[in-house]
């Protein structure tokens, strides 16, 4: 997935803030969720399989966070 994408997902859910989306993927063995908490004004990314929660201010700062997420299984398959 490209940075591009993730942050057109991103915006859509700054779009639909009123309501509750959350999108679940998979990277490695570790699968997480994200959302956008209106509340707090800021995207959650979940390991589900943790429990740990991070939160992030912005599209551009959570972008990155998933495209490294999402790059270190794709290096890891290619190499």
């Amino acid at each position: 997935m490209t940075i591009i994408k993730i942050k057109e997902m991103l915006e859509t859910l700054l779009r639909y803030e009123d309501s509750e989306i959350t999108h679940t993927f998979c990277s490695g063995n570790h699968t997480f969720s994200l959302s956008y908490s209106k509340e707090l004004k800021n995207f959650q990314v979940k390991n589900i399989e943790t429990g740990h929660i991070e939160h992030f201010p912005d599209v551009e700062t959570t972008s990155v966070a998933l495209y490294r997420i999402i790059s270190i299984v794709e290096k890891e398959v290619t190499e």
